[in-house]
């Protein structure tokens, strides 16, 4: 179960690793990484909507915290997790968007 929550938001399993053995074997890699790359929005999308989601939690939870007064409140602690959460996926859509890009329109 594990393996398929990561391989539906991981997208970098799908692709071949064009640095290594001869030159048919990188070009050959090269050009199924370009077909792979048709998939790329959709992972898109989902961190897209991971980075909704845990922004909306820091709304919520920043909201129901109120004014703590100096004090740790556990909605504090909620607030800052989901924070964390949301910039992890805007590094993920930073780095999928740029393989994309590059994939799609990189040199041929």
């Amino acid at each position: 179960m594990l393996r398929s929550l990561a391989r539906s938001l991981w997208p970098f399993w799908l692709f071949k690793d064009a640095t290594r053995g001869d030159l048919y074997a990188r070009a050959a890699a090269r050009q199924h990484n370009r077909r792979m790359c048709d998939s790329l929005p959709r992972y898109i999308f989902k961190w897209f909507l991971v980075c909704c989601v845990a922004s909306t939690g820091i709304f919520a939870c920043d909201t129901l915290a109120g004014d703590v007064g100096g004090r740790l409140d556990v909605f504090v602690i909620m607030a800052a997790g989901s924070g964390i959460v949301c910039a992890y996926a805007i590094c993920v859509l930073l780095v999928i968007g740029y393989a994309y890009l590059y994939l799609r329109h990189g040199e041929r």
